[in-house]
């Protein structure tokens, strides 16, 4: 196991995030091994871990993390791991939708929102990310509702929120 390895597991049970920001952040080599964690989806934890750290360093700003949509858009479609595709949802909240595979995007968002062995946790990501694409393209506010709303029976109320504030937004 190497550094880099040692760190993100060391993460998972660190209080002080920002260390581990720093680490990560500071060498640009640590964050791109970092980064080929999650796109090469190493075995668990790492590849979990690996995500969920890249969530705290966007959210820190200490880094841009637009060069890293593409590859990361790419890794929502390669898993079905619930951690990594939450993790990876959150960190395309961050960095802001771009126009690479946007309609394919689209479809999987739908998908995650229709797919009932999901968590809850990554249907509301799909939400928030469907939301913002329903700003520009509000010609699908109406099939993503019906979407939300088909899916929303025996939904936890976290889901039901998601659905509120939906149509609070789209009114």
């Amino acid at each position: 196991m190497d550094e880099v390895h040692e760190e993100i597991l060391a993460f998972r049970w660190g209080e002080d995030k920002s260390a581990y920001i720093n680490y990560f952040t500071s060498d640009p080599k640590k964050l791109d091994r970092l980064l080929r964690c999650i796109y090469q989806l190493e075995a668990y934890p790492i590849k979990e871990y690996s995500s969920w750290m890249l969530v705290h360093i966007l959210r820190s700003k200490k880094v841009d993390g637009r060069p890293f949509y593409n590859d990361l858009l790419d890794t929502l479609f390669k898993t079905d791991n619930q951690s990594v595709l939450r993790n990876v949802a959150n960190c395309i909240m961050e960095i802001g939708l771009q126009e690479y595979r946007e309609s394919e995007l689209i479809d999987l968002l739908l998908g995650f929102i229709n797919d009932a062995s999901n968590k809850v946790a990554l249907q509301m990501y799909s939400m928030r990310l469907l939301m913002k694409i329903c700003d520009k393209y509000p010609e699908l506010i109406s099939e993503v509702r019906e979407v939300i709303h088909l899916n929303s029976e025996g939904k936890t109320a976290a889901y039901k929120v998601g659905m509120r504030d939906f149509d609070k937004k789209f009114r």
